[in-house]
């Protein structure tokens, strides 16, 4: 065996051997899981925020803005907790800024999880009450929601790397 024909077959048994690793951690619906559970996530970030706006404003638009993106936050709130599947995380070896700790300390993830789903819902019969002073009281509920978990259960690099 050539010494080229012997550093292929190194290589190749050192792709394998990752794969297999990899493969053991997680599994593919797992790893494939976790880019839609971000741009899910963000899609819930971008609905705050463009409601946070509207109240900046002074002039909200209830109809265009605040009504159909907390319809959003509602709508994805209520699968958040189906998002995260054990093996999810960093040890699928996939990019992901969510902390082991979610699959450590589930219990208190799950609970989390269920205030932002309760303060979503609560934020969606809001905006469609047109209540801007109950708006920016539920508003800031939910900023709280969110906050707490992501202080507990999401990796600082995301602040980092994300105009967060």
């Amino acid at each position: 065996m050539s010494v080229l024909s012997f550093r292929c077959l190194a290589a190749a048994a050192c792709v394998a051997l990752g794969v297999a690793i990899l493969e053991a951690t997680a599994g593919p619906a797992e790893v494939a899981q976790i880019k839609p559970r971000q741009d899910k996530l963000r899609d819930m970030g971008g609905a705050l925020k463009a409601i946070n706006d509207e109240l900046k404003k002074g002039r909200i638009d209830w109809d265009n803005t605040v009504v159909p993106n907390a319809q959003t936050l509602k709508d994805r709130s209520a699968y958040l907790l189906n998002w995260f599947p054990k093996g999810s995380g960093p040890e699928s070896g996939a990019k992901t800024y969510s902390l082991p700790a979610i699959w450590q300390n589930n219990e208190d993830f799950v609970t989390l999880g269920k205030v932002a789903q309760v303060e979503a819902a609560k934020l969606n019969q809001v905006a469609i009450s047109k209540d801007a002073n109950a708006l920016k009281a539920q508003l800031e509920a939910m900023g709280k929601a969110c906050k707490a978990c992501h202080d507990r259960y999401r990796s600082p690099d995301y602040a980092k790397e994300n105009d967060d």
